[in-house]
């Protein structure tokens, strides 16, 4: 399932691109995440707990930098999970592209979600659009924060 996103963060295309690379940096800012293990520079271990409707779930897995476009702002991302209780799994393969406009960064992530277990039984895409649009708000707010707060280099 084809699972698109975006959001807009008040702050220039350079700052927010440096910030969305800097994974154990802003891994806080993903609602329900925690960041585990530093596996190396492109590859990270962690968790996240997720509310779809009446269904919670949470996975332990990995989260990979495939690639990363610095010209047109561009970073793929893989994850794979399986859930900490129950036999479900669930993985992604993310794209974010960036852009600046009037000042702003405007974020767009396109995310290609396989799951299993109970999700795949009872969660509808619709539920799933609608929880990773907030997530994405969410995530866009904490990212404007830490921008606000970090020390400009």
């Amino acid at each position: 399932m084809i699972i698109t996103t975006s959001f807009e963060v008040a702050a220039p295309l350079a700052a927010v691109w440096s910030q969305v690379l800097d994974v154990p940096t802003i891994a806080h800012c993903v609602p329900g995440a925690e960041l585990t293990e530093v596996v190396d520079d492109r590859t990270y271990a962690g968790k996240i707990e997720v509310k779809l409707g009446p269904i919670a779930v949470a996975y332990r897995g990995r989260l990979r930098i495939e690639a990363v476009d610095d010209a047109a702002h561009e970073v793929r991302l893989r994850a794979e999970g399986n859930e900490s209780r129950g036999r479900g799994g669930a993985s992604a393969t993310v794209t974010a592209s960036l852009r600046e406009v009037d000042g702003r960064t405007a974020v767009t992530m396109a995310s290609d979600v396989a799951v299993t277990g109970i999700v795949a039984q009872f969660g509808r895409s619709a539920i799933m659009q609608e929880v990773a649009q907030r997530m994405a708000q969410r995530f866009a707010s904490c990212l404007e924060q830490e921008l606000r707060t970090s020390p400009t280099e």
